[in-house]
């Protein structure tokens, strides 16, 4: 890290945390049950869900770390 740079405050990470692992299991719930009304098969409704989740989850950590750091 860079000299003067500011630091994200420690004690919030985990809250911070909590919150985009819980949006993210919200948008793979609903990606699998539009999935699932649309007449998909199960494995395709459950790696489409399983693949929202990781992309929410891997853009809320992200834009949170660009946004804190």
């Amino acid at each position: 890290m860079r000299k003067g740079a500011r630091r994200s405050d420690d004690s919030t990470r985990g809250i911070w945390l909590a919150l985009i692992v819980l949006g993210a299991v919200i948008a793979a719930a609903l990606t699998y049950l539009v999935f699932r009304a649309l007449s998909v098969n199960l494995p395709a409704a459950l790696g489409a869900g399983g693949a929202a989740f990781v992309g929410c989850a891997t853009l809320g950590i992200t834009a949170r770390r660009y946004l804190t750091d």
